[in-house]
């Protein structure tokens, strides 16, 4: 009858304490192999409860032999891991442990023990062991937090690996960018060695994001955006084809693709596409980031490359003044317009601009606005003061007296025609930026 109730509820053995114990009956020995029960006899005093810790110390391994499996585990965590996958199950093994690497630790499994993996701008990832409690294999805790930080270590690594020719390549397309003509040759050589097809045809991406200050708390966090909002829009260009690297600029971002021979007609369309893609991912991380793209058209060699990265400065122009943020806007759909933003994409010309409206700048504020506005209406319209009074909605008179005192503080001859076409440009290049 203990035997059977023994079985019943799942008891390993029965052990017969009873000094002196006779043999077992032939029928106890069939029933205990039957229902797999062992039978046991107590001939010397033990101590039965310290029988169940050794038996259960016994099964799950001595403290000694945890300890060892701990170092073993710590061992393999020291070396150079091949891949992270590798070293979670080397690790698992030198533990004699259930330990995985998953993203969904809640995905219905019993998991006594779920540590976070801290991995920079990446997604969520947990160490998980099995079965590691207080009361059974302690060390496992200890074994998967510092497996979680070594995985974190790795990943990181990883990252800045992957990062760290991405970094050096836009660095030297920011300096072929932004040096002079007669300096390019030995940056031209070094982009060649590093592999970059700097002879072939390029197409430039220009996104600035024009409330960056706005979204971050200080010049840190401003700065770890926009290496984010960089990294998230090479990304996402790249999601769409072809080669695409970075440069850096510290108002913009500039994304260059780069094709080895002439890529023909499609390749405005194509960029068009793939910055339209950068900016939707970028909208969705940024919820409130306001950008302003510009695609310039491809061109071959150094020379093309900055060529294009001024049309897309232009195009990005344009895209303010027709206020159209977060929408790619390329330079080859300007029309007519074409000519006076790519000549106010140049730093002559901004200069030139800057120069012959800077006596009216000085007025500030409102009296500098109404004052280049009154002097753009005159000039469109040919100098005729009744027209430019209709479209300033002012009297005849006031308008002359505006004109006559913008242009005693201007240094122009209105009567010379190359004074008149440089302030009628000033005036326009003025709107667009």
């Amino acid at each position: 009858m203990a035997l059977r109730m023994a079985s019943s509820r799942e008891v390993a053995a029965i052990i017969l304490t009873r000094a002196p114990v006779g043999g077992a009956t032939s029928t106890s020995l069939h029933t205990a192999r039957r229902v797999g029960v062992a039978l046991l006899r107590q001939t010397e005093p033990v101590n039965l409860a310290s029988l169940v810790v050794a038996l259960e110390a016994r099964i799950r391994g001595s403290a000694e032999l945890g300890l060892r499996r701990a170092v073993q585990a710590f061992q393999v965590m020291s070396t150079v891991p091949g891949d992270v996958d590798g070293l979670v199950s080397d690790v698992a093994a030198a533990a004699a442990a259930d330990i995985v690497l998953t993203d969904q630790p809640d995905s219905g499994l019993s998991f006594p023990v779920a540590l976070p993996v801290a991995v920079e701008a990446g997604p969520g990832t947990w160490i998980v062991v099995r079965g590691a409690t207080a009361q059974s294999r302690p060390e496992l805790v200890l074994v998967g937090r510092a497996l979680a930080d070594r995985v974190a270590l790795a990943a990181a690594a990883a990252l800045r690996a992957e990062e760290l020719p991405i970094r050096s390549r836009a660095e030297l397309l920011s300096e072929i960018l932004d040096g002079v003509s007669s300096g390019r040759s030995a940056l031209l050589g070094r982009a060649r060695a590093m592999g970059l097809p700097i002879d072939g045809w390029h197409l430039v991406v220009r996104i600035e994001h024009v409330n960056a200050e706005e979204l971050a708390e200080d010049e840190v966090s401003a700065y770890e955006g926009r290496e984010n909002l960089a990294r998230l829009l090479l990304d996402a260009v790249r999601g769409s084809g072809g080669t695409w690297h970075t440069a850096r600029s510290a108002d913009a971002v500039i994304l260059v693709r780069m094709h080895r021979k002439d890529p023909g007609p499609h390749a405005v369309p194509e960029a068009m596409k793939a910055a339209d893609r950068a900016l939707h991912a970028a909208s969705g991380q940024l919820a409130r980031a306001v950008l302003y793209c510009g695609v310039g058209t491809a061109h071959p060699g150094a020379t093309g490359l900055v060529n294009s990265a001024a049309e897309a400065r232009a195009a990005v122009a344009a895209s303010r003044a027709r206020n159209r943020p977060n929408a790619a806007n390329a330079f080859d759909s300007l029309g007519l317009r074409r000519t006076l933003i790519e000549w106010y994409a140049s730093q002559n010309a901004r200069e030139a601009v800057a120069s012959v409206l800077e006596p009216l700048d000085r007025l500030g504020g409102r009296k500098a606005e109404e004052a280049i506005r009154t002097l753009h209406a005159f000039l469109d319209v040919r100098g005729s003061l009744s027209r430019a009074a209709d479209v300033l909605h002012l009297h005849r008179n006031a308008v002359a007296y505006r004109i006559n005192r913008i242009f005693s503080q201007l240094e122009v001859d209105p009567e010379n025609p190359d004074d008149w076409l440089l302030l009628e440009l000033a005036c326009r290049a003025r709107r667009l930026g």
